[in-house]
């Protein structure tokens, strides 16, 4: 599968989803989406050409779903797809402090946020939030989705700041039994 075509807009469509503490998960999705260890680390050990594809990293707009969790900051958004050998696995939105651009992620480009996140301990993650997309949503259809999609999201605090990471599992990820 290749990426859409019009990866930088896609995350529009996520602005209007609702986050909540719960999902009906499968047991499969459960063991994926509130693994609490770092994903590049989990998709490195069942993917054979693990990959970050970088969409983009600018001063963007938040989403109010996004400004309803974050403090008042300067913040960067970044937008990567993870894949096997071009296989799209995870699309993952992070909102990063500006600050954070500066020090610890100069220079992250294609290199995995999860490499910094879970090897420093001065980031703690707090609990999950969860979303379901729907299959005929115009993000689930761009990923030709046959079913829904779940996302999760999940704050991370450093010293006095916040970043977010969500992450949305695509329909060839390991996390609907496709492994």
């Amino acid at each position: 599968m290749t990426f859409p075509a019009h990866l930088p807009t896609l995350s529009e469509h996520l602005a209007e989803q609702s986050w909540q503490n719960d999902l009906v998960l499968s047991a499969n999705a459960r063991e994926w989406v509130l693994a609490t260890e770092s994903l590049t680390e989990r998709l490195v050990s069942v993917t054979k050409g693990f990959a970050v594809h970088l969409i983009q990293q600018d001063a963007l707009p938040l989403h109010m779903s996004e400004r309803a969790v974050m403090q008042d900051d300067d913040y960067v958004i970044r937008e990567v797809v993870l894949h096997d050998n071009g296989t799209p696995l995870v699309f993952a939105r992070s909102v990063i402090p500006q600050c954070l651009c500066q020090g610890e992620f100069v220079g992250l480009g294609n290199k995995p946020l999860g490499k910094i996140l879970f090897n420093d301990t001065r980031f703690v993650r707090q609990p999950f939030s969860l979303t379901r997309i729907v299959q005929d949503s115009k993000f689930a259809q761009a990923w030709d989705a046959a079913t829904d999609l779940v996302g999760r999201r999940s704050v991370f605090t450093y010293a006095d700041s916040q970043l977010l990471v969500a992450e949305v599992f695509l329909p060839s990820s390991p996390a609907y039994g496709n492994a």
